[in-house]
């Protein structure tokens, strides 16, 4: 069975929380690289700490739901499934509540991500069981119709079949949380498996 660490962050209202929280999780693993897929958060913070910071998001933003779309001046654009790096390109990758808009092509992409990462991989997603009230399931379907939004056990089982292996897991609270006994979002901390 496998062990991993589980830490609840305290419960917030904001997604700029999260995001300090985040910059401290990318400290604390002291990269040399960094590649940030379909976010711009972390710019300033890899200037400040010499880690060497690349973006890269859709060539086209996506038109449906309400999700974001976030670009950084320098960001390198793609179709959304080929990520244009070759292997061992970066210390720790991020993906912050983005493979749920890629509901066609997640597991080419991580099967890509596993590859171009030489150690870390965080990822952050919305999850989703059965059991969850329909105003979640409503709130998923108004941010990304048509995203796939997995539970737990099965972003630990894909993690485990691409050889990724769950370090830590992240339980990110928040104010608006319909049940307070379910968990609706994670971070992920995974090590690339050899």
């Amino acid at each position: 069975m496998e062990s991993f660490e589980i830490i609840h962050f305290p419960s917030t209202a904001s997604v700029h929380d999260r995001i300090a929280k985040t910059k401290d999780i990318i400290l604390s693993l002291n990269p040399k690289t960094l590649l940030d897929i379909g976010g711009a958060d972390y710019l300033n913070l890899c200037k400040k700490h010499n880690i060497q910071y690349t973006t890269i998001n859709l060539e086209t933003p996506q038109t449906t739901g309400g999700g974001g779309y976030h670009k950084a001046e320098d960001t390198i654009l793609y179709n959304g499934r080929d990520l244009p790096f070759s292997k061992n390109s970066f210390d720790l990758i991020v993906i912050n509540f983005v493979l749920h808009h890629a509901s066609n092509n997640t597991l080419h992409l991580l099967k890509q991500i596993r590859d171009i990462s030489t150690k870390y991989v965080l990822i952050g997603e919305d999850l989703s069981e059965l059991d969850y009230d329909l105003k979640w399931h409503k709130r998923n379907y108004a941010h990304q119709p048509g995203g796939v939004f997995r539970s737990d056990e099965e972003w630990r089982l894909l993690f485990n079949f691409f050889k990724l292996k769950l370090v830590r897991q992240y339980v990110i609270h928040r104010d608006d949380d319909i049940d307070k006994n379910h968990v609706y979002r994670c971070l992920y901390l995974l090590e690339k498996s050899v």
